[in-house]
């Protein structure tokens, strides 16, 4: 008996595990923001620094960076996009960016680069927006702004660090796109399921082995024939 109750048990825990599990990754990668085009989970930082519109649905596009904010164009031909700079941030105007038929329209200001350290060392980290010359320059010599408080990555850009144009910097990215791939749906929400069936198996097994066993009924006695009477 004892040995049944440890396998109720092992199912009521295995259960809780399935479950935990898929709702952990179901929530971890669809109930928050993510780069639509690396997969990076969206920090407030980021959220305040790039805000990219999907003119065809009105929908928000999630960017981590202005690399990755290019090149999500791939998918989303027609946007807006307005920008922080990265070494100024909320001190400097926004830079605002046109795209239609994932060609740049206009680029206000149009003195706006993108430093793109990704080409020569690979990761978001080492991307930059900057609005004229001086924040360029002043990014490619320190990597970031200790005083400016929404900056995203800090660190250093890497030596070489190319200093591009919106329109330079687009086709490129283009090419890479998105490759970002996050997991089915359907396949999280059916660990979740499976759980609660392992679950509901182990309570009724549970409930079962708490009842105790009916007692056997009891035969009454056969009847004694009357005897004689003395």
């Amino acid at each position: 008996m004892k040995g049944r109750y440890i396998m109720v048990g092992v199912f009521v825990v295995v259960a809780l595990l399935l479950i935990g599990t898929g709702g952990y990754y179901y929530y971890t990668y669809y109930g928050t923001p993510r780069c639509e085009a690396c997969g990076m989970i969206i920090t407030p930082e980021m959220d305040a620094n790039i805000k990219m519109i999907d003119l065809d649905t009105n929908q928000r596009v999630w960017t981590c960076c202005p690399g990755c904010m290019l090149r999500s164009v791939v998918a989303h031909p027609n946007v807006h996009i307005e920008a922080l700079d990265s070494w100024y941030g909320t001190s400097a105007p926004k830079i605002v960016i046109e795209i239609r038929n994932g060609s740049v329209v206009s680029v206000t200001p149009d003195t706006a680069r993108i430093l793109l350290g990704s080409k020569v060392v690979k990761s978001c980290a080492n991307n930059r927006i900057a609005i004229n010359e001086t924040s360029a320059a002043l990014l490619l010599q320190y990597g970031w702004n200790r005083d400016n408080p929404l900056a995203v990555f800090k660190n250093e850009l890497p030596q070489g660090t190319p200093v591009l144009t919106v329109a330079q910097a687009l086709p490129g990215l283009k090419q890479i796109g998105i490759q970002y791939v996050p997991p089915s749906a359907a396949f999280l929400g059916s660990i979740v399921v499976i759980g609660v069936v392992v679950l509901i198996i182990g309570i009724l097994a549970w409930k079962k082995l708490g009842v105790p066993p009916p007692k056997p009924a009891q035969v009454p006695p056969a009847p004694t024939k009357p005897g004689k009477e003395v």
